[in-house]
Protein backbone atom coordinates (compact mmCIF):
# COMPACT_ATOMS: atom_id res chain seq x y z
CA UNK A 1 0.00 0.00 0.00
CA UNK A 2 1.45 3.27 -1.31
CA UNK A 3 1.25 6.36 1.25
CA UNK A 4 -1.44 7.92 -0.66
CA UNK A 5 -3.28 5.02 -0.27
CA UNK A 6 -2.51 5.22 3.48
CA UNK A 7 -3.28 8.32 4.21
CA UNK A 8 -6.91 7.85 2.25
CA UNK A 9 -7.45 5.04 4.28
CA UNK A 10 -6.70 7.19 7.81
CA UNK A 11 -8.87 9.67 6.44
CA UNK A 12 -11.82 7.23 5.77
CA UNK A 13 -11.06 5.42 8.70
CA UNK A 14 -11.60 8.96 11.32
CA UNK A 15 -14.73 9.61 9.49
CA UNK A 16 -16.05 5.95 10.25
CA UNK A 17 -15.19 6.72 13.53
CA UNK A 18 -16.39 10.68 13.57
CA UNK A 19 -19.93 9.08 12.22
CA UNK A 20 -19.88 5.95 14.65
CA UNK A 21 -19.52 8.65 17.89
CA UNK A 22 -22.42 10.88 16.36
CA UNK A 23 -24.59 7.48 15.72
CA UNK A 24 -24.49 6.27 18.73
CA UNK A 25 -25.55 9.83 20.71
CA UNK A 26 -28.42 10.33 17.58
CA UNK A 27 -29.90 6.63 18.77
CA UNK A 28 -30.50 7.39 22.18
CA UNK A 29 -32.10 10.48 21.80
CA UNK A 30 -35.84 10.48 22.39
CA UNK A 31 -36.56 11.91 18.66
CA UNK A 32 -35.05 8.38 17.40
CA UNK A 33 -36.92 6.28 20.14
CA UNK A 34 -40.02 7.96 18.28
CA UNK A 35 -39.08 7.17 15.33
CA UNK A 36 -38.08 3.86 16.46
CA UNK A 37 -42.18 2.98 17.89
CA UNK A 38 -43.81 4.77 14.30
CA UNK A 39 -41.89 2.44 12.39
CA UNK A 40 -43.16 -0.26 14.59
CA UNK A 41 -46.43 0.60 14.89
CA UNK A 42 -46.04 1.65 11.09
CA UNK A 43 -45.23 -2.43 10.27
CA UNK A 44 -47.77 -3.42 12.31
CA UNK A 45 -50.64 -1.41 10.39
CA UNK A 46 -53.17 -2.88 8.38
CA UNK A 47 -52.20 -1.39 5.26
CA UNK A 48 -48.60 -2.65 5.88
CA UNK A 49 -50.07 -6.48 6.54
CA UNK A 50 -52.39 -5.88 2.75
CA UNK A 51 -49.17 -4.47 1.33
CA UNK A 52 -47.31 -7.40 2.25
CA UNK A 53 -49.83 -9.50 0.87
CA UNK A 54 -50.52 -7.95 -2.15
CA UNK A 55 -46.16 -7.95 -2.79
CA UNK A 56 -46.11 -11.47 -1.78
CA UNK A 57 -48.82 -12.61 -4.37
CA UNK A 58 -47.30 -10.49 -6.84
CA UNK A 59 -44.41 -13.03 -6.53
CA UNK A 60 -46.46 -16.01 -6.82
CA UNK A 61 -47.16 -15.03 -10.62
CA UNK A 62 -46.41 -16.86 -13.74
CA UNK A 63 -44.86 -13.31 -14.62
CA UNK A 64 -42.61 -13.11 -11.80
CA UNK A 65 -41.08 -16.48 -11.25
CA UNK A 66 -40.36 -16.25 -15.02
CA UNK A 67 -38.87 -13.15 -14.44
CA UNK A 68 -36.99 -14.81 -11.32
CA UNK A 69 -35.36 -17.73 -13.60
CA UNK A 70 -34.28 -14.92 -16.38
CA UNK A 71 -32.31 -13.59 -13.63
CA UNK A 72 -31.25 -16.44 -12.37
CA UNK A 73 -30.13 -17.72 -16.04
CA UNK A 74 -28.39 -14.32 -16.33
CA UNK A 75 -26.37 -15.04 -13.08
CA UNK A 76 -24.89 -17.99 -14.34
CA UNK A 77 -23.46 -16.40 -17.80
CA UNK A 78 -19.78 -15.83 -16.94
CA UNK A 79 -18.95 -11.99 -17.08
CA UNK A 80 -21.93 -12.14 -14.82
CA UNK A 81 -19.80 -14.48 -12.35
CA UNK A 82 -16.39 -13.06 -12.83
CA UNK A 83 -17.51 -9.54 -11.80
CA UNK A 84 -19.24 -11.39 -8.57
CA UNK A 85 -16.06 -12.89 -7.85
CA UNK A 86 -13.72 -9.25 -8.48
CA UNK A 87 -16.24 -7.33 -6.34
CA UNK A 88 -16.09 -10.07 -3.28
CA UNK A 89 -12.56 -10.32 -3.18
CA UNK A 90 -12.67 -6.49 -3.43
CA UNK A 91 -14.69 -6.42 -0.11
CA UNK A 92 -13.10 -8.76 1.38
CA UNK A 93 -9.90 -6.41 0.64
CA UNK A 94 -11.40 -3.73 2.26
CA UNK A 95 -13.04 -5.33 5.28
CA UNK A 96 -9.33 -6.73 6.01
CA UNK A 97 -7.59 -3.32 5.24
CA UNK A 98 -5.65 -4.39 2.65
CA UNK A 99 -7.46 -2.45 0.18
CA UNK A 100 -4.93 -3.39 -2.85
CA UNK A 101 -5.79 0.01 -4.92
CA UNK A 102 -7.61 -1.49 -7.89
CA UNK A 103 -4.80 -3.85 -8.79
CA UNK A 104 -6.14 -7.04 -10.28
CA UNK A 105 -2.87 -8.87 -10.43
CA UNK A 106 -3.11 -11.23 -7.46
CA UNK A 107 -6.18 -13.68 -9.90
Amino acid sequence: MTEFERRIWRQFHSLLDGFSKWWTSMRDTDAAKRATSAVHDLKESDAAKRAATAVHDLRDTDAAKRAASTLADLRQREPVKKAEESARRAFADLRSGRGNGGSTSES
